[in-house]
């Protein structure tokens, strides 16, 4: 499940990817970052809309 705390890191993460490399990361890419901090937790659909929710809002 995604919590707030993972939320504000994924856009957090965005933000910097964004600074850094100066585009946009894939919905993959993000896919993988939130994975990685959930370490054995299965993301659902529902979780990978809310992701893509994240991505777009923080591009805009």
């Amino acid at each position: 499940m995604l919590t707030t705390k993972i939320t504000f890191a994924l856009a957090e993460w965005i933000r910097k990817w964004r600074k850094f490399k100066d585009k946009n990361p894939s919905i993959e890419d993000c896919i993988k970052f939130t994975e990685w901090k959930l370490e054995y937790y299965k993301l659902t659909e529902s979780d990978k809309r809310i992701i893509e929710s994240i991505l777009l809002y923080e591009t805009e």
